[in-house]
């Protein structure tokens, strides 16, 4: 409403009017303006937020190839991996699994945000196409660094990929 009434007032200043209504408009421009540039009116600035999206994906991702190459159930790699999608819930996206990451983030995220993000990152189900790229990658047991770059630089989760030295799991934690 703010921004309408002064577009409107631009509008009656540019109309020809009496000097009066001319004058009142400049007036009121002016203190509109003085009253923006107030210190108070300008937004604060925020502390940096913690990145739990690009963090959570990359983490992710290293999560999903880690139980593919670990699993012994002498299922296809295609049934694994479909698998391991439909049940995100319960395989990938839960605190104790996020625990392990979230612990060697620098800084420190929280396991339970980190299940959220995890969520949003992991499609709900391995036949839709939103999930073809990934599921594509894992089935031809691409390294995990393709795998990431398909699920979090190519989405817009991240702008690059984790150094080897940033990697959390290279990590070792201190007790």
């Amino acid at each position: 409403p703010f921004l309408h009434n002064l577009v409107l007032a631009g509008r009656l200043l540019a109309r020809p009017a009496s000097r009066t209504m001319r004058a009142n408009l400049c007036l009121w421009l002016a203190v509109a303006a003085l009253v923006c540039l107030q210190p108070g009116a300008v937004a604060k600035e925020k502390k940096p937020k913690k990145e739990y999206l690009c963090a959570t994906c990359q983490s992710v991702a290293h999560l999903l190839v880690k139980l593919r190459k670990s699993d012994k159930s002498g299922n296809t790699t295609s049934e694994i991996v479909k698998d391991l999608i439909s049940s995100k819930e319960t395989k990938l996206c839960n605190e104790d699994e996020m625990k392990f990451y979230a612990d060697r983030l620098e800084p420190k995220l929280d396991a339970a945000k980190m299940v959220i993000k995890c969520k949003d990152i992991v499609p709900d189900n391995p036949n839709y196409k939103s999930a073809s790229d990934i599921l594509n990658a894992m089935v031809a047991k691409k390294p995990r660094s393709e795998v990431a770059k398909i699920l979090c630089v190519d989405s817009g989760r991240c702008d690059r990929l984790w150094t080897k030295e940033e990697e959390p799991w290279q990590k070792k934690i201190e007790l």
